[in-house]
C-alpha cells in the first residue's frame, strides 16, 4: 500500500456503527467483509457496507477522502468508534495504519496491520433505486436477518441522539415485492440501506383465515342486533 495514497484520510467515526452492522462475515467474496471508502463529488465521502442481501450507505460531509479505499475494521476498531458515538472521534491514517483519535488529535486506538483490502466493491449507485421509481411502503417478504442490520443502525441512532427510539421509513420500488426496499432513518437524513427480498410464496390474504371468520361472525351478530331493533 502506498502510504501517501490514503495519508489524509479523515472520517467521522460516529457513523461507523451505523455502517457496520450491513458488513459482510466471513464471506468468500472476502472484500464484502470490510468497508468501502469513496470520495464524493460534492464533497465528502460515501461510506458503504454491504453483506450481498442488505447494503447501507452515508455520506460523510466533513470527510477527506481523495482515493477510494476499501478498508478493514477490526473488533477493537470497531468498538473505538462506537465508544464515542457522543463526541468528535476520528478515523484517520497514521502511518500505514489505521487508527482512531479524538477531537485534540490523541491516539485512542490504532489498528495493526495494513488496512486497505484490494477487491471490486459494489457500486452503490447500480443498488440504491432512483428517487422517482420509490413510493412510500413496504411490501413483499424480508428475512429477519435482512432487516436486523437496519434495526442495529436505528438503535445506534437512538443511542447517540439520547432518544428512546429512533423511527425507521419504507419504501418500495414502483409498487413491486419482487423487487428491493429502502429504507430511511429520519434523524439521520445522509443514511440509506437498500434490502433484498426473498423469493417465497405470496400469502393469499392479509390476515389467517380465522380472524376473518371472527370479524364475519362479529358483522352478523351487528346486523342481527339491527334487526331485532
Amino acid at each position: 500500500m502506498s502510504a501517501n495514497k490514503h495519508a489524509n484520510l479523515r472520517l467521522a467515526a460516529k457513523l461507523l456503527p451505523l455502517i457496520v452492522p450491513f458488513m459482510a462475515k466471513a464471506d468468500i467474496r472476502y472484500y464484502l467483509n470490510n468497508i468501502n471508502v469513496r470520495p464524493h463529488k460534492g464533497g465528502g465521502a460515501i461510506i458503504v457496507a454491504t453483506n450481498g442481501h442488505a447494503l447501507a450507505a452515508i455520506r460523510d460531509p466533513r470527510a477527506t477522502c481523495e482515493h477510494e479505499v476499501i478498508l478493514r475494521f477490526d473488533t477493537r476498531m470497531q468498538q473505538a468508534c462506537a465508544a464515542g458515538l457522543s463526541d468528535d472521534r476520528e478515523i484517520v491514517m497514521i502511518g500505514d495504519r489505521l487508527a482512531v483519535v479524538d477531537n485534540a488529535g490523541r491516539e485512542i486506538y490504532i489498528q495493526a496491520g495494513a488496512p486497505e483490502i484490494e477487491g471490486n466493491f459494489p457500486r452503490y449507485e447500480r443498488v440504491i433505486p432512483k428517487l422517482e421509481t420509490l413510493q412510500p411502503g413496504l411490501i413483499g417478504t424480508y428475512s429477519a436477518s435482512v432487516l436486523a442490520p437496519v434495526e442495529k443502525a436505528a438503535m445506534t441512532i437512538a443511542k447517540r441522539s439520547k432518544a428512546s427510539y429512533s423511527g425507521l421509513q419504507f419504501f418500495n420500488v414502483s409498487g413491486d415485492p419482487n423487487l428491493c426496499a429502502v429504507v430511511r432513518l429520519p434523524v439521520e437524513p445522509e443514511f440509506v440501506a437498500v434490502l433484498m427480498p426473498m423469493r417465497d410464496d405470496v400469502l393469499k390474504s392479509a390476515t389467517p383465515e380465522w380472524v376473518s371468520e371472527l370479524h364475519a361472525a362479529v358483522d352478523a351478530a351487528a346486523n342481527q342486533s339491527r334487526s331485532a331493533a
